[in-house]
């Protein structure tokens, strides 16, 4: 044998060896942090609809191509194994590098420390070793290199392929998989609170407005960075009222005072604080409420005879009017716990958000509370798990078993819905459930699921209210009122 031959079977034995070390490391790693090898995967934009299979398959392929490296029969195999392995993962970088949002990586060991561009460039030296063992090993040069040639275009075909169908099923049909942008929520200031009380009431575009449910008539408000604060107090013209739940819902330059338990709503104008009566006992009592515009109301009261959750509008354009629609809120179990929730309004486009607390639905009208669609969220929770009963001593409905809720926050920008999800999706990290909340975004004009970020917790406890005003998202944990700002792709022109 020439000094040229046994060079040809050393650079074979060592890219084999190479191969070898490197594909059962990256698999011991990968079993070894199963569950957050499983999670980034899931985060993928490219394979994240097929986590489930892609993450089993990767580990038994590795570990099948490292034993086929060391019998030698099958050594030819186990080398275009390695190209076939190498290819598939070089073009999944070079996509992630610039077709899609950056991810963590999930080679598992040192592999994972690397940025994504060292990661590429190790990649294709990887694959150019291999590509020169297959052509030693191989006399007829040409055929090879055609050989290597197509693994290559079918590799970058088919992550492709992958890439197209996993956001259809991410975006359309959604499986409860996440899709988490890296970067595209971040706090940028913080402002400490007096009490936990406090909720937001309202925005405009150079003030953040909240209120106290304690003390209701006292109004705190920052200017948008958080650095400017000043306090109001609401003056009532007639106060001699048994208050029991007041709202303040404040639209500038208006803001409303409601207490649907007697009925009651009051209105003034923010330039005085000052609120007259604008409704006073001849309507019906509701539960919730949110402000179309100045003169139009929409709320959910009961229905008389059934004690169903159904939905109105209050208008005070012509004196007091109000209409009812008894066929937005569907009943699955007793038509009042199970249609609880909550409600949204987009003044930009004009839209009505009913979202409901124990399932993964929620409503779409116009301003007049009539139908355009329902929706869902991407959990798979669709019928509310509840078991409610009533106590005749007391009169009252109540829960037998603990509340199972779905939905806990929700606010709307333009035709974006922002839904504070209380169920974990698939391959997602549970240590990130105990120190954040998390927070999924819809389009309500395609239908379509966006992408999710976290919100951390604060010292003292976790969200309790937000508000997304332009690309900032205001966030209440705690006595913390934090800032966030909307990148990528949940950052809109202004």
């Amino acid at each position: 044998m020439n000094s040229r031959s046994r060079f040809k079977n050393y650079f074979i034995e060592a890219v084999s060896l190479f191969y070898i070390l490197l594909f059962v490391y990256a698999a011991i790693s990968k079993v070894l942090e199963f569950e957050n090898f499983q999670a980034q995967l899931g985060q993928s934009s490219i394979i994240g609809a097929y986590a489930g299979i892609v993450s089993y398959s990767i580990i038994i392929i590795e570990l099948l191509v490292s034993v086929m490296l060391v019998i030698p029969s099958f050594k030819l195999r186990g080398l275009f194994s390695s190209f076939i392995l190498m290819s598939l993962f070089t073009v999944y970088i070079f996509i992630i590098l610039n077709f899609t949002s950056n991810i963590p990586c999930s080679c598992g060991g040192i592999l994972e420390k690397m940025t994504w561009k060292v990661h590429l460039i190790f990649n294709i030296i990887s694959l150019i070793l291999a590509g020169l063992a297959l052509l030693f090993f191989d006399q007829n040069g040409r055929r090879t290199k055609l050989r290597l040639g197509a693994i290559f275009v079918s590799a970058a075909v088919i992550l492709s392929v992958l890439n197209i169908s996993s956001q259809y099923f991410i975006h359309k049909e959604n499986p409860f998989i996440r899709k988490f942008v890296h970067m595209s929520c971040n706090k940028v200031s913080t402002a400490v609170l007096y009490n936990k009380n406090l909720y937001f009431a309202g925005s405009d575009k150079k003030t953040i407005y909240l209120a106290d449910r304690l003390a209701p008539l006292y109004i705190t408000a920052y200017d948008t960075a958080l650095k400017i604060k000043k306090n109001f107090k609401i003056e009532l013209k007639d106060d001699k009222y048994p208050f029991r739940s007041v709202q303040v819902k404040i639209v500038p330059p208006y803001f409303l005072v409601l207490d649907g338990t007697i009925p009651i709503i009051y209105r003034g104008k923010i330039s005085d604080w000052k609120a007259d009566i604008l409704m006073k006992e001849s309507g019906y009592y509701f539960s919730n409420a949110a402000v179309i515009d100045s003169v139009h109301i929409a709320f959910r009261t009961q229905n008389e005879k059934s004690g169903e959750n159904i939905l109105g509008i209050f208008s005070f354009k012509n004196g007091l009017q109000s209409s009812l629609n008894d066929s937005l809120l569907e009943k699955q179990i007793d038509g009042f716990f199970d249609t609880d929730g909550m409600m949204n309004y987009s003044v930009d486009n004009k839209i009505f958000i009913y979202l409901y607390y124990y399932r993964n639905e929620f409503v779409v009208t116009d301003d007049k509370l009539q139908l355009r669609f329902r929706g869902n969220t991407i959990d798979t929770n669709k019928i509310a798990k509840l078991k409610p009963v009533f106590i005749k001593e007391i009169g009252r409905r109540k829960l037998a078993s603990p509340d199972y809720i779905v939905n806990r926050l929700s606010t709307v920008r333009r035709d974006q819905l922002f839904v504070n999800s209380m169920l974990s999706g698939r391959y997602e990290d549970k240590q990130m459930w105990k120190t954040t909340s998390i927070v999924d975004v819809y389009d309500l004009s395609s239908k379509t699921y966006i992408s999710s970020f976290y919100i951390y917790n604060a010292n003292d406890g976790r969200m309790r209210d937000m508000l997304v005003v332009d690309n900032n998202v205001y966030v209440i944990a705690g006595t913390e009122l934090c800032r966030y700002t909307l990148q990528k792709n949940l950052k809109i022109k202004l």
